[in-house]
């Protein structure tokens, strides 16, 4: 199994996150620069699968067909035809709410984006998830 999906396992102080958000903005910003497509996901308003579904079809600009759920989840992220890239990176902050609030959504948007992971490593694409907590 493709290892990328990555914990930060410390929470950060709320100064360190505040610090943390340009960092993020430059790291995008780099990543963008070299033709990487770059999603983020501002976990601090994910608490639900439905909250999930929504900030993650937006961030990746999903089509109108998205039906808003799970399989839908799939089929997109393994599609991102709209979005054609040599390399993928989703970035997630804080995916500690939602495995905390509701950690069977969390399992079930874990095990998607690991199964994208692999997906896109098959077709040499790339697509590496980010977790920063």
């Amino acid at each position: 199994m493709n290892q990328h999906v990555a914990f930060m396992t410390s929470q950060p102080s709320p100064v360190v996150a505040a610090n943390r958000q340009p960092t993020v903005e430059k790291v995008i910003e780099a990543l963008s620069g070299q033709g990487i497509q770059v999603f983020y996901l501002d976990g601090r308003e994910i608490y639900n699968k439905e909250t999930f579904l929504t900030k993650a079809a937006t961030a990746m600009n999903f089509p109108s067909y998205f039906g808003g759920n799970w399989d839908a989840f799939e089929e997109c992220i393994t599609d991102l035809t709209w979005y054609p890239a040599e390399k993928y990176v989703v970035i997630y902050e804080r995916p500690d709410i939602l495995a905390q609030a509701d950690p069977t959504a969390w399992q079930t948007a874990l095990d998607i984006l690991r199964a994208a992971e692999e997906y896109w490593q098959a077709k040499n694409i790339p697509l590496n998830v980010f977790l920063l907590n």
